[in-house]
């Protein structure tokens, strides 16, 4: 990573992180710890940059949070999902995620998490600028200002750090098109850098005092203050503890760049090697965090497996001792099912019949008519009548077929134009029975050879044609339509 972007990872960490706090009560008290856990478990993807996963995780919470039907739960996972767009680039999806969670956040009046999202569409503005055209500065300030007042009013020191750094970095780049740089411009550029770098200091949290020594790298860059920045950053360089070699390789390799600016190509070749040890050394760090999770999912593992090793002896002892109940068990339960099932399909025959005979316009009844009419009529007639009568309805019956599959036609037509006005596509109606079926969504995305993201997106896009909120209400109306069975 470079860039503005390279610090945006320690941004959607501090998103998941705080979207892990607890503040949900009620109903939603068990989604709240599965929809934490998910969201907390995103950002360790994060971390590690496995984005796809984090973005499986992220979507499973909202998943949860919409059959909650929680709002706070909804806006912290689409928050999450926001940040890991931006991070992988996909700034119109997190530009729509973001608004999405801000018409929540404002209609519930959720301060901290309406901040967090601000601060996110501040960053998107901020990124947008890669000409003077295309510059949304102003657009972003306003928003990093409204985070930093609502920050304030919560008590939120993180969120003010973070809004003071993007409303810097919104007017580093409103400088970014001058020659020369506007001084006021700067000057204030550097007040709220200096504001936030002071509150990360107040409040010892490293990952903003990371961010802020990141941020004033352009600061020092755009005020051509090479010296003052060699300075500056070889100064902090001599704080860090000695475990943090993510941050000092970042210093490293800023001071690589400002070392060859002043032709001090010795340095330059030091500060390099400095930055390739302590690459190296934050690679080594990750690798036995990896080692020491593998480690510690072996050990539960093994310790399910000893108590499903357990559990197996136990059911055998039981299984021997009783072999003929549970062999007629089971026979009892394969009965049970298919009397079930026959059932099911009586119920649906007769649903049929019902529906046919109700309904008025089945040429069917017409029919039904002349029968009950000639029995009752019956013991008054001959027999030659009886036949002829007899023979004057079988003559009809081509008649009546071809009048009753057009009208089963007709229904199968206006079933039809309902399932078509909803604008499904074969793909999403795909999608439609594979969830209906209780497929999870990684198994649809392997059934279908999609990635969990795509599936995600389309099931979106599903509950928004067909105004519903989750799998289950989709089900319930795909079944009403007539795009499932009954």
């Amino acid at each position: 990573m470079s860039g503005k972007r390279s610090i945006l990872f320690l941004f959607v960490l501090a998103a998941c992180l705080s979207a892990c706090r607890p503040g949900v009560s009620g109903r939603t008290d068990g989604a709240e710890a599965t929809v934490a856990g998910l969201i907390g478990q995103a950002g360790s993807d994060v971390e590690n940059q496995r984005l796809d996963d984090a973005m499986q995780k992220a979507f499973s919470a909202l998943d949860l949070a919409i059959q909650a039907d929680s709002p706070l739960l909804r806006v912290r996972s689409l928050a999450c999902i926001t940040g890991i767009d931006i991070m992988a680039s996909r700034d119109e999806d997190a530009w729509q995620k973001a608004l999405e969670a801000e018409s929540i956040a404002r209609q519930h009046g959720f301060r901290p998490e309406l901040a967090g999202i601000l601060i996110s569409k501040a960053k998107l503005c901020s990124y947008a600028e890669i000409s003077p055209e295309t510059g949304r500065n102003d657009e972003g300030l306003e928003y990093a200002r409204e985070a930093l007042a609502l920050a304030e009013e919560t008590g939120n020191y993180e969120q003010q750090a973070e809004a003071c750094y993007v409303i810097g970095s919104l007017y580093i780049n409103k400088n970014r098109w001058n020659d020369p740089i506007e001084p006021d411009l700067y000057r204030t550029a550097g007040e709220y850098l200096d504001r936030g770098q002071a509150l990360a200091d107040q409040h010892d949290i490293p990952r903003l005092r990371r961010n802020g020594i990141l941020f004033r790298s352009r600061w020092f860059q755009q005020g051509d203050r090479n010296e003052e920045a060699i300075r500056y950053f070889s100064q902090v360089l001599g704080t860090l503890p000695e475990t943090d070699h993510l941050t000092a390789s970042s210093l490293d390799d800023r001071l690589v760049r400002l070392y060859m600016r002043e032709g001090e190509y010795d340095q330059a070749l030091a500060a390099h090697d400095d930055y390739v040890y302590h690459s190296q050394q934050y690679l080594r760090q990750k690798a036995d965090e990896t080692l020491q999770e593998m480690e510690t999912r072996f050990d539960v593992r093994e310790k399910e497996r000893q108590i499903e090793l357990r559990n197996y002896q136990i059911s055998l002892l039981v299984l021997l001792g009783g072999v003929g109940i549970v062999l007629l068990a089971g026979h009892l339960r394969k009965v049970r099912r298919r009397n079930e099932e026959l059932q099911h399909s009586n119920d649906t025959k007769e649903q049929l019949i019902n529906f046919l005979a109700r309904d008025l316009r089945n040429p069917a009844r017409a029919f039904s008519s002349a029968l009950e009419e000639l029995s009752a009529e019956a013991p008054e007639l001959s027999v030659d009548q009886i036949r002829r009568r007899c023979g004057e309805l079988a003559a009809g019956v081509q008649s009546i077929n071809e009048d009753m599959a057009g009208y089963v036609g007709d229904v199968l037509v206006e079933r039809n134009r309902r399932i078509s006005g909803l604008g499904l596509t074969h793909r999403e109606l795909e999608i439609i029975r594979l969830s209906a079926q209780g497929l999870t969504a990684a198994e649809i995305a392997e059934k279908l050879y999609l990635s969990v993201h795509t599936v995600n997106n389309h099931r979106q896009r599903i509950y928004a044609k067909m105004d519903v909120r989750n799998v289950s209400e989709m089900t319930r109306k795909a079944t009403d339509l007539g795009i499932l069975p009954d």
